[in-house]
């Protein structure tokens, strides 16, 4: 999920005091006590207020267009499908029950009746069928569709405009839906909790045609638990109860998201009393958040990384890309910019995931061997081309910019030049291949070695950003895909080695998420994806 916004900007000037004193009420109590049992106090005010840090806006609310993790926030809150995640990342039923067949292949769901989006109209099987074929059509441009869908029977001749129907997919009534798979695939209820195979309503997309992801405000396109009054398009988001939520209801009356880009100016605020909780806290403000009350740290399941354009110089040659590679102390990144918030990443896949290699070296830092690299194709400096560093100014401090470049600056003998840029044009950038040299992060959308390899590294995957290829490691992805259990393990290992030796990504860290989540807010954590709500009847404002 890459991770790939108008900022609420406050002043200065508000002292802290301000802050520490809501800090000392957050720790007073919630509860009544009556006898040795507590009762939860709820606040007389159930509005939940909290900054979506890192964004000027969301950039795509269309599940098929693969949102990004500020995106998600909102998408998870309005859309909602057949199965979800747990804390812990685990599979557990939503709108369905299941059966799988013997071999692995038909997984026969079972929807429950009362389903409906959030204007009324029933949620059928074929409202599956509906979502699932429209985000493979050619028309739709889905970024991630083929890949997410590409253990059914038909999502490829779907795809490429072979087929104008999805051949695995099948309403067998209203409230029975059956997907047959090619292959038997270890991963594919993780993959249903993604948001792209949440039911969509047809009857919104037809209403606003292509513009209907912007015209979300009051319209029924979902069945989660909330609906979007208001969209104040670079500054915030309300959103309500859904009156027609088959779940557990809501304890709250509102949900007020306020999109801020700067991190810091999200902590500040915070500070200042102006929202209920704030999470994302960057390493330098972790300092002093540690010792407030409610403060959490906990390990993503993300990798920032590093990417090169590979269809020209200078990165168009291994030898340069394994140079900056060389060239790049993550030790010393981690300890004086993150402060040991995070940790060197010589993989790709992080620790928790399942195919990560706690011995893997990777390419050690080693400047000598860099500068040799770089001097075996440009022995004279002078015929370099130049070279730009791009990144999004909310994912990389100025700070974390400066030490690299003089990193490689220093290694390679060469000039770097530096470009921050907002998120969303930054995204735009990238997914139109316009980026030399650029900085990104990838997230779990579930734990499964495919959503990192196949789904970002592949000749064909069109969030390979740098159209970096390689045949042997796109073999044994494919080979990968026919096997199941150790076997299969062993060969994303394989694949992952060649992408890191070539180059293909540039590992840097595994970050970690840190919040600050007073105990009056109830149900409100962070888990290996980041910030989790889980089930929003949970989420509820207690007296403080």
């Amino acid at each position: 999920m890459q991770q790939h916004r108008h900022s609420m900007r406050k002043s200065p000037t508000l002292l802290l005091l301000l802050g520490t004193l809501v800090m000392l009420l957050a720790a007073c109590g919630g509860t009544t006590t009556q006898g040795s049992s507590s009762i939860p106090t709820l606040a007389a005010k159930q509005v939940l207020t909290f900054p979506n840090v890192g964004t000027t806006d969301p950039n795509q609310v269309d599940p098929a267009q693969g949102p990004d993790a500020n995106s998600g926030v909102v998408v998870s809150m309005i859309y909602s499908g057949l199965v979800r995640s747990d804390k812990n990342l685990n599979v557990i039923p939503d709108q369905a029950t299941w059966d799988v067949s013997t071999d692995g292949k038909v997984y026969t769901f079972h929807l429950k009746h009362n389903i409906t989006f959030s204007d009324g109209t029933p949620v059928t099987a074929q409202s599956y069928v509906y979502t699932w074929t429209r985000a493979l059509l050619p028309a739709t441009a889905s970024p991630i569709a083929s890949f997410f869908e590409a253990p059914i029977v038909g999502a490829a001749a779907l795809s490429n405009g072979k087929a104008t129907t999805l051949a695995g997919v099948k309403a067998i009534d209203n409230y029975t839906l059956q997907v047959t798979l090619t292959q038997q695939t270890p991963y594919f209820l993780e993959d249903l909790t993604t948001s792209l195979f949440d039911p969509l309503n047809q009857n919104v997309i037809n209403q606003f045609g292509k513009t209907w992801s912007q015209s979300i405000a009051g319209s029924g396109i979902g069945t989660g638990p909330f609906i979007v009054k208001e969209w104040d398009h670079n500054v915030k988001m309300i959103l309500v109860p859904n009156p027609n939520y088959y779940g557990n209801k809501t304890k709250l009356s509102e949900v007020d998201m306020y999109f801020v880009s700067d991190p810091s100016t999200a902590y500040k605020s915070y500070r200042a009393n102006q929202y209920n909780f704030v999470w994302n806290i960057v390493a330098t403000d972790q300092q002093l958040a540690q010792s407030l009350p409610g403060f959490t740290r906990v390990a993503l399941l993300q990798t920032d990384l590093l990417f090169f354009d590979n269809s020209k110089p200078p990165f168009n040659n291994p030898a340069v890309r394994q140079a900056f590679a060389y060239a790049t102390d993550r030790n010393t990144l981690v300890k004086a910019v993150f402060k040991d918030t995070a940790i060197p990443a010589p993989t790709i896949i992080p620790p928790g995931m399942p195919g990560y290699q706690p011995n893997y070296p990777g390419l050690p830092y080693n400047p000598t061997k860099a500068k040799a690299l770089f001097q075996s194709v440009y022995p004279d400096a002078t015929k370099v081309p130049p070279i730009s560093f791009s990144f999004p100014s909310s994912q990389v401090t100025p700070d974390e910019a400066a030490v690299l470049q003089q990193m490689w600056q220093n290694a390679l003998g060469i000039q770097v030049k530096l470009r921050a840029v907002e998120l969303n044009a930054y995204n735009q950038e990238t997914s139109n291949h316009q980026i030399q040299f650029g900085f990104t992060q990838w997230g779990a959308d579930f734990p499964d070695p495919y959503d990192w390899l196949a789904l970002n590294l592949t000749s064909n995957a069109s969030n390979n950003n740098g159209q970096w290829s390689n045949a042997t490691f796109d073999q044994t992805i494919a080979q990968a895909e026919t096997m199941t259990g150790n076997e299969r393990i062993a060969l994303y290992n394989k694949a992952e080695q060649i992408a890191i030796t070539d180059v293909g990504w540039l590992p840097l860290d595994h970050q970690a998420m840190a919040a600050i989540i007073p105990s009056y807010v109830h149900g409100v954590s962070l888990n290996g994806d980041g910030l989790y709500f889980g089930d929003w009847s949970d989420v509820y404002l207690l007296q403080h």
